[in-house]
């Protein structure tokens, strides 16, 4: 009879570990409950942020030894991917722009996509070397000197899934990059519920990428099918921008910005003093009458690195969500 009881308490918990996996995505990594923090949004509710994958992965058991030793990373997605898929001690190398998780500054910078150091790549012996899909002369030039190197998309929210699900496959961790994919998924999709929740208004918007300049001159903003126009829409909003351009990111001119009628602007950059922000809405008020101008509805989502769509995107519907919160003055 007491071992029945013993047995049942095991299958039990058990079972209610496996349940809170699937609904909240709380792995345990190295033994430690990951840190957790919440927001006010308006109206009482509360958002909590996702896990931070990148800096607290977890791996498959059956994949912990799996993969290239020595990995080069030439953009800050795919330097995110690898740690989050639990090779953060197997970077060999890294661009200037790679600047999470915290430490990774420790990693040989080989530089940019435009100032990238063949010579060095080829003398840190990589297994690997990683590039996004639009690198096409770095590409090459891999090709010629035969180091070994592989591609992966950037672009739109499916994508970032598919460079994790196409990472995991080249570094042997497939179990890994399919869990993390899902857990992504899941936090994205409670962040959508969340932002029903919060009952903001639907508003047209515009996503700037990185600040509003001073004195105003034309912006590059988020188009069509870009992943930030995906969080903009899981936030529940509407980008004012799609019907004035085609592709993923554009410039749009303020004679252009005027016929938009854009009542809210999310924008990237290092947070403004009261001063600056005066300052901003004084100069683009003489712009013309643009909504979110005289409204005061322009948001900071966070730094430039936030321009980067890797395995952080449910982090940053969060700052869009609280973004869009705080500049309707709802918390």
């Amino acid at each position: 009879m007491r071992r029945s009881y013993w047995l049942i308490l095991a299958l039990a918990t058990v079972f209610v570990a496996a349940v809170g996996l699937r609904v909240r995505s709380r792995l345990v990594s190295s033994g430690q409950q990951p840190a957790v923090t919440s927001r006010p949004a308006g109206h009482g509710v509360s958002i909590s942020e996702p896990r931070d994958y990148v800096a607290n992965p977890w791996v498959d058991p059956s994949e912990r030894d799996n993969g290239p030793k020595r990995l080069i990373s030439l953009a800050p997605s795919i330097t995110e991917i690898v740690c989050a898929l639990g090779m953060r001690d197997r970077l060999a190398g890294r661009t200037p722009y790679c600047t999470h998780p915290p430490g990774i500054e420790r990693v040989v910078d080989v530089g940019s996509l435009a100032t990238v150091n063949l010579d060095k790549l080829k003398a840190l012996a990589p297994d690997l070397i990683l590039a996004t899909r639009n690198s096409g002369q770095v590409i090459d030039a891999l090709g010629k000197l035969d180091l070994p190197h592989a591609a992966v998309p950037h672009d739109t929210l499916d994508e970032v899934y598919t460079a994790i699900e196409r990472v995991g496959s080249l570094c042997d961790r497939p179990k890994t990059a399919a869990a993390l994919v899902a857990f992504i998924r899941s936090d994205m999709e409670t962040l959508r519920r969340t932002a029903g929740r919060v009952a903001l208004p639907r508003r047209r918007v515009v996503v700037v990428l990185g600040d509003l300049p001073v004195p105003p001159r034309p912006v590059w903003v988020a188009g069509p099918g870009s992943f930030l126009e995906a969080l903009l829409l899981a936030a529940g909003q509407e980008n004012a921008a799609a019907g004035a351009v085609t592709i993923s990111h554009a410039e749009i001119g303020l004679e252009k910005l005027l016929t938009l009628d854009i009542e809210g602007i999310l924008t990237f950059g290092e947070p403004l003093t009261d001063r600056q922000w005066d300052d901003l809405y004084r100069t683009w008020e003489k712009v013309g009458v643009i909504p979110a101008i005289r409204d005061r509805r322009v948001g900071r989502v966070g730094g430039p690195e936030w321009l980067s769509a890797g395995p952080r995107v449910a982090i940053e519907l969060h700052h869009f969500i609280t973004a869009l919160a705080e500049v309707e003055g709802t918390n």
